[in-house]
């Protein structure tokens, strides 16, 4: 309940901050228009691009921030989607703080490209602010450690070693030297689960000879594979087609997102095995950075802070209550014993070898370690 609390709260001041901001163009209190795209087969109401504002002051920088969640509360949906709260908690802080000196312009609902095309464009400066899930590993295969199924086992463990562990301060700068994209701070994309329409998944033995998609991200396919079923690689936009068309039987993804984008309308079964923690990697181009004075730089981490705050409390809403209620209205959930959820981690045991020959044993066994000393904080 408080982190109910919590999450509608820092929201609630949040817009109050941001639409004290500046002047619209009209009096509706809205932070983008209510443009609607559909889907193959199904029409879904989602929010893609931002109302054009009209500002009282003119902005010394402008930070152009594209993300993949649909940009749908207050509008439509009832709670903001983890990307759209983060967005919407940074850009009211960063506005506000700065006077109006630095506007951000916010490009939800791959408004200008799915997340592989939108990082390059902010590698490039074509941008300056952009999030993914996955798809950075691409550019540092090290990243793939955190995708180790069943590594995290919770999401405490998760936010305690992004938030504390020196290793994954030190990989976000070795990221920043790889990309030119500086680490802002890290959301919560889920906890992922497996769904499919064959049949209930109790064990891995159920698994074998169906169909997955999965992430673009090599890990993924090696997970799904150990475990004895086939793995395809697709943009999530392709998802729901997919799904309905039989190209694939399943796939897995968090609850909200699962909710979020009605794949449990194509799909009739979910398995709540928790195979892996997806973040929201939240990235900002560094020459760009750089570019900004230290005062605003600080704007802009303590805007980071709050907003990585938000977007994982309405994830954790959205997965474990809002959710959840419509995902099990209309899937058959099943959850695993113990015995059967050792049975995954079992299967899924040959993806920390393949990751070794990957990455080098060093990095696996210190990304273990780490993990470890998380753990050991919470009590596990």
């Amino acid at each position: 309940m408080k982190k109910t609390m919590v999450v509608l709260a820092v929201l609630a001041i949040a817009t109050t901050l941001f639409f004290g901001c500046a002047k619209r163009e009209d009096a509706k209190p809205a932070t983008q228009a209510a443009t609607v795209a559909a889907t193959p087969a199904k029409t879904v109401a989602t929010a893609v691009t931002v109302k054009e504002e009209v500002r009282t002051v003119k902005p010394d920088y402008t930070i152009r921030f594209a993300y993949y969640d649909a940009g749908t509360w207050p509008s439509i949906a009832k709670l903001p989607l983890p990307e759209h709260a983060y967005a919407l908690v940074f850009k009211s802080i960063v506005e506000a703080n700065s006077n109006g000196k630095i506007a951000v312009d916010l490009f939800p609902g791959n408004a200008l490209g799915d997340t592989k095309a939108t990082m390059e464009m902010a590698m490039s400066g074509g941008l300056e602010m952009v999030t993914c899930t996955g798809t950075a590993s691409s550019i540092m295969p090290e990243l793939q450690v955190i995708f180790l199924p069943y590594v995290f086992k919770s999401d405490e463990v998760a936010w305690d070693f992004f938030d504390n562990s020196q290793m994954w301060q030190d990989m976000a700068k070795t990221f920043e030297e790889k990309s030119g994209l500086k680490m802002l701070s890290v959301g919560q994309n889920g906890t992922r689960h497996f769904t499919n329409n064959k049949r209930p998944i109790h064990t891995p033995a159920d698994m074998k000879g169906l169909k997955f998609r999965v992430m673009q991200s090599p890990i993924y396919v090696k997970m799904v594979e150990a475990m004895g079923a086939a793995a395809t690689p697709l943009a999530s936009g392709e998802i729901y087609t997919a799904c309905q068309t039989g190209v694939v039987d399943g796939q897995e993804n968090p609850i909200w997102n699962i909710a979020a984008n009605k794949w449990n309308e194509v799909q009739k079964y979910i398995t709540l095995d928790g195979h892996t923690w997806s973040e929201n990697f939240v990235m900002m181009n560094s020459d760009f950075w750089n570019s900004l004075p230290a005062d605003y730089q600080h704007i802009v981490e303590i805007a980071a802070y709050h907003a990585q705050n938000a977007d994982r409390a309405a994830e954790d809403l959205a997965s474990r209550v809002l959710d959840f209620e419509s995902v099990k209205s209309t899937m058959e959930v099943y959850v695993p014993t113990t015995e059967e959820l050792d049975a995954f981690k079992k299967a899924a045991a040959p993806t920390y070898d393949w990751l070794r020959g990957e990455v080098g044993n060093d990095v696996v066994d210190k990304f273990l370690a780490e993990v470890k000393k998380s753990e050991t904080r919470f009590g596990y």
